[in-house]
């Protein structure tokens, strides 16, 4: 989904963990959704394949049941998507609260960091380095450091090690990466 607010902004859902998307549940198929759950923890069968398929069971009733919603992080316009009916825009009060579809968990969200840095740029990016601070934590001081474009390879890598510990520290990561040319520089994942 690719799409323009009526302020202008593009909307983009292109990757996971968007903080300005979320999922509306209606409370008529709430109660479907908690019995195939419970379903799924008592009666599938003792088999790895048996709990595979229960799994498969409940994440397609949730693609069914679930209304994919975008908040406009520019002027704070929420989006629902009704599938073959489309978008349905509805406009927040004053002031506009443009954070409505982050994480209940708030700061204790752990969402990732991702640098990349590429010596040879494709044609449609503009800058060598990239860096991605993709929590719902604060970065640290720093001009660039938590989401930026870079023209030094030096500075990307210190950011990103400077952000990686910070918010590892605030235990706010659940994985970082970091990639030079194509080649895993440093990669790190919350145990399970």
């Amino acid at each position: 989904m690719n799409f323009r607010c009526e302020c202008g902004h593009r909307i983009h859902d292109n990757t996971d963990y968007l903080p300005y998307k979320g999922y509306f549940l209606a409370d008529q198929d709430q109660d479907d959704l908690m019995d195939e759950i419970d379903d799924a923890i008592e009666k599938s069968g003792p088999t790895p394949r048996d709990k595979e398929e229960a799994a498969m069971r409940i994440r397609s009733l949730i693609t069914r049941l679930f209304k994919s919603a975008y908040q406009c992080s520019n002027c704070g316009n929420l989006f629902m998507d009704l599938g073959p009916a489309g978008l349905e825009m509805f406009r927040g009060v004053d002031p506009v609260n443009k954070n409505l579809l982050r994480s209940a968990l708030g700061e204790q969200w752990r969402g990732h960091v991702y640098g990349e840095w590429k010596d040879i740029l494709p044609e449609w990016q503009t800058s060598h380095g990239i860096l991605y601070n993709e929590t719902n934590v604060s970065c640290p001081s720093g001009e660039s450091a938590g989401n930026g474009h870079y023209s030094d390879w030096e500075a990307l890598e210190r950011d990103y090690y400077q952000l990686f510990d910070e918010l590892k520290n605030r235990n706010a990561i659940r994985y970082s990466q970091l990639e030079k040319n194509g080649t895993l520089i440093h990669s790190w994942s919350l145990p399970k």
